[in-house]
């Protein structure tokens, strides 16, 4: 799969969360942000905002995440089986597309 893609799959993702974040949060005074990051930066720049630059942290923690297994290809000289370095960047970014998209998906489950 090509980089672009992936990326839209994980800015997907977090944009539900970050989207879902924001409205029960707003909707829901039972309900109260559980990551100490998050918090912060909303406190500091507002829901909207704080939700915001999370979603640009984390695009930049995954994509380097993801693209590790080229600086590992080339650590080793390019021993890697030829499926390593692609499938290391799916299954990241997939895979944190997927826990993010779920995340988002059961925060508005609390609105239910």
């Amino acid at each position: 799969m090509r980089r672009a893609t992936l990326a839209g799959a994980l800015l997907v993702g977090k944009g539900l969360d970050a989207v879902s974040t924001v409205v029960v949060l707003r909707l829901s005074d039972s309900v109260r942000e559980s990551v100490p990051l998050s918090r912060a930066l909303m406190a500091w720049l507002g829901p909207v905002g704080g939700m915001a630059v999370l979603t640009l942290i984390t695009m930049v923690a995954v994509g380097l995440l993801a693209e590790s297994g080229v600086l590992i290809d080339r650590l080793v000289d390019g021993e890697t089986p030829e499926w390593y370095v692609p499938g290391l960047r799916a299954t990241v970014y997939l895979g944190c597309a997927t826990w993010f998209g779920s995340v988002g998906l059961w925060n508005f489950s609390h609105l239910l």
